[in-house]
């Protein structure tokens, strides 16, 4: 199977193969790794509300998809990602008068609230 057949085969809506061919075609030449970044954003596109509602309505076709390089946008937060930053965001503000508070990212912070949850 070649790689536009398993992005076609992945692809929630299956409308207008031929324009979405040409698409893929003229992003493959492009863009490298298409197909793996298309299947990694479709895992999430696929379970988004806005994709989900109304029975797929919104769901692009999928040419559309392809030269608006929709699998490059970027996967919204989920509601334990949205906690974990507000934790943060809090933690800074009780740290504003610390300078060093200002340099430890959010990763960083994320690292330490694990570990300490471990010990």
């Amino acid at each position: 199977m070649d790689e536009f057949s398993q992005f076609y085969a992945a692809y929630p809506r299956k409308t207008a193969k031929g324009a979405a061919r040409k698409a893929w075609e003229r992003m493959a030449r492009i863009e490298p790794d298409l197909l793996t970044k298309c299947l990694t954003a479709l895992a999430w596109q696929t379970t988004s509300a806005q994709w989900t509602k109304d029975g797929g309505e919104f769901v692009p076709y999928p040419a559309t998809y392809l030269n608006q390089e929709r699998y490059d946008d970027e996967r919204p937060m989920t509601a334990d990602e949205r906690a974990a930053r507000a934790n943060y965001e809090a933690w800074l503000a009780q740290n504003a008068h610390d300078p060093a508070a200002r340099t430890i990212s959010f990763e960083a912070f994320q690292h330490y609230q694990r570990e300490r949850r471990r010990a």
